[in-house]
């Protein structure tokens, strides 16, 4: 049976240039749901690529936060009430598997009270330090571990210590993005002509205030851009601006001339 024809008006975008067309041609989560989508196709190579990796996008704008992925070459749109998104699996794969970690606790292990036993070193068992909460939480850089990780590290840190303004919100963001960090080296590679997988940068995105910040492997400095303050509108011959990810450093200031 020969495909169905998409409707008329449909628009057909590249896959490598989705990203591009998306923030150039919708305004919102709710209008891409209810007037894009439905006219839209993404041509690409066969899902899943030969890499094996999906294609899917995460969304978002000040009010709702979406996944949108390719499976058997079917679109699918999903809520991202989780609040994290790694590669592949497929995200409802990730978010069943967060039931598998349902053991891990904000709150301080207790549960050895019931079974107390006194012995030469004293009662037993008992936590012994901080972070035993957290035991079993997973902590390579395989996509379905960093997604455990962001999730309830940032479920139990908004629940034990909510961030009050902007900047501990960033702050919290920071510290979480710090945990899933890819060092370059560390994850093995398929094979040498595929080089080795890195956080090659980082994002932090702000749709109320209009804000974007960025920083690049080599230097742990955020550098921030006030969307709101530039002008997007095209002009006749203007060429297009923009910024290198990193600036060469490595992010370090010097003080010593301050304790002099």
């Amino acid at each position: 049976t020969a495909p169905a024809r998409p409707p008329a008006g449909t628009s057909r975008v590249c896959f490598a240039a989705f990203t591009a067309w998306l923030l150039g041609n919708v305004a919102t989560v709710r209008e891409l749901r209810e007037e894009v989508l439905p006219r839209l196709r993404v041509v690409g190579p066969v899902v899943p690529l030969p890499s094996g990796d999906l294609l899917h996008w995460t969304i978002d704008d000040e009010r709702e936060h979406v996944v949108l992925e390719y499976l058997d070459g079917e679109m699918r749109l999903h809520n991202n009430t989780v609040g994290a998104f790694t590669n592949d699996p497929d995200f409802t794969w990730h978010l069943r598997n967060l039931n598998n970690f349902a053991n891990l606790s904000p709150d301080w292990p207790k549960g050895g009270e019931r079974i107390t036993v006194q012995s030469e070193v004293g009662a037993l068992p008992h936590a012994v330090g901080h972070g035993f909460n957290l035991l079993g939480l997973p902590g390579d850089a395989s996509p379905p571990s960093r997604f455990v990780r962001l999730f309830f590290q940032r479920q139990y840190a908004v629940l034990r210590a909510p961030p009050a303004s902007l900047n501990e919100s960033l702050s919290l963001a920071i510290g979480l993005l710090s945990s899933v960090f890819i060092s370059q080296g560390t994850v093995a590679s398929a094979s040498p002509a595929a080089g080795f997988e890195l956080t090659q940068y980082s994002v932090l995105k702000l749709p109320a205030a209009r804000q974007f910040l960025f920083r690049d492997y080599a230097s742990p400095r955020w550098r921030r851009v006030r969307l709101g303050e530039l002008d997007f509108a095209p002009r006749a011959g203007a060429s297009a601006r923009s910024l290198p990810v990193g600036d060469g450093t490595l992010g370090v200031e010097d003080v010593t001339a301050k304790l002099g």
